[in-house]
């Protein structure tokens, strides 16, 4: 009789082992299915700064553009300030034929979107369409500067990114061996 008793503990004891092997191995493959997942965003993340590093002069060349365009100054007012920083309208790698991206203006008399169109020409990219939508619907296209720098700062209301010349060059894969 007391052998019975003795194998029933031994059975409890190997349920509650059994129940902890497996809660562990659950804890631990779901870490690293987070960890993994994280690090994917992690990596889309950094290549979004650099795509948003290389668009800077667009970016730059547009907002002196739109800031000093008289049909803007005339419907907004002036100071015009930039309500925040660009966003590509895509993701991923960026597409050399064009890049579309918007940011919010706002004057005295009113705000606007202001679209814009980036290409590269050879090493640098550069603005070849600029767009100001208003409130009221409608639309004005504003001259693309002929002469746009490689390196720029683009301005905010609550600070301004500049980008230095060496980072507007275009970025070299790492070769490993």
């Amino acid at each position: 009789m007391s052998n019975s008793g003795g194998s029933s503990w031994l059975i409890v004891l190997l349920v509650i082992l059994l129940l902890l092997v497996v809660t562990c191995a659950g804890l631990c493959g779901g870490c690293v299915y987070l960890g993994r997942q994280a690090a994917v965003q992690v990596g889309k993340a950094a290549q979004e700064f650099v795509g948003f590093l290389q668009l800077v002069p667009a970016y730059a060349a547009t907002q002196q553009a739109v800031d000093n365009d008289p049909q803007v100054i005339d419907r907004l007012g002036q100071p015009i300030a930039t309500q925040a920083m660009p966003t590509r309208q895509s993701t991923g790698d960026l597409n050399p034929q064009g890049e579309t991206f918007q940011y919010d203006i706002r004057g005295p008399k009113g705000t606007a979107i202001v679209s814009g169109v980036a290409t590269a020409d050879g090493s640098a990219w550069r603005v070849s369409t600029i767009t100001v939508k208003f409130e009221d619907g409608s639309l004005v296209t504003i001259p693309v500067p002929a002469d746009q720098p490689s390196q720029a700062t683009f301005r905010t209301e609550n600070g301004e990114i500049q980008l230095p010349p060496e980072l507007n060059e275009p970025i070299e894969p790492i070769e490993t061996k």
